[in-house]
């Protein structure tokens, strides 16, 4: 059981400082996991806008138009993806101006071979540029086997529609016609008496070798 001295000492250690409380502090919080400027735990930091990452957000569903979430899942990782390269860029671009800068005149090639600490972090950005750009290309082609996907599987139900549409038997009011029964073949008539064969029309002029309905 803790005594007295405790129970006061575990009182006093409450009021102390546990977080921030107010909206500014815990805005500010928000960020403690910023790394060198580049990582953040919101897509927007302070210093960008906000209303750009929500009209390059419209535009990336105008274009893909995700219909369920595992698509809307590929494209929010494609967003993502894309805003966080536009933010390392503007990083690379200050870094570079820093890095000329700190060299003296020097070429770029030169400063970047000088190992500074600028130098380092410039190198740093551009591998994560280059595995952003990894994480989009993965995203798009996981977003477009989806589609493929889902497209199969609507297919493939219309088709199994179909077949047992097509399956059914036909109602009885609609079979107006009966079906056709076959019938013995009817035999020849025999030609009256004094006709001439068929063989033997029509009938030739001996002397002309010609048909008599042709001979004027």
């Amino acid at each position: 059981m803790a005594s007295p001295a405790q129970v006061a000492a575990n009182q006093a250690n409450s009021l102390k400082s546990t977080g921030p409380r107010s909206a500014e502090g815990k805005s500010v919080s928000r960020f403690n996991a910023l790394k060198h400027g580049i990582d953040a735990q919101s897509i927007v930091i302070p210093g960008e806008d906000p209303h750009q990452y929500a009209a390059l957000a419209a535009a990336y569903h105008r274009e893909y138009r995700p219909e369920s979430p595992s698509e809307a899942f590929h494209v929010d990782t494609m967003l993502r993806a894309a805003w966080q390269k536009l933010r390392l860029a503007r990083v690379e671009a200050d870094l570079t101006r820093t890095l000329l800068a700190e060299s003296g005149g020097a070429s770029l090639a030169a400063a970047l071979l000088a190992d500074t600490p600028a130098a380092k972090l410039l190198a740093r950005v551009q591998r994560q540029i280059a595995g952003f750009e990894r994480v989009w290309h993965r995203a798009d082609t996981a977003f477009r086997r989806t589609r493929r996907q889902n497209g199969s599987a609507d297919d493939k139900a219309f088709d199994k529609y179909l077949n047992i549409l097509c399956a059914k038997e036909v109602p009885e009011e609609l079979a107006s016609f009966p079906p056709e029964t076959p019938s013995a073949r009817p035999e020849p008539s025999t030609p009256p008496a004094g006709a001439r064969p068929l063989k033997d029309w029509p009938p030739m002029d001996e002397t002309t070798g010609r048909p008599l309905c042709f001979v004027g």
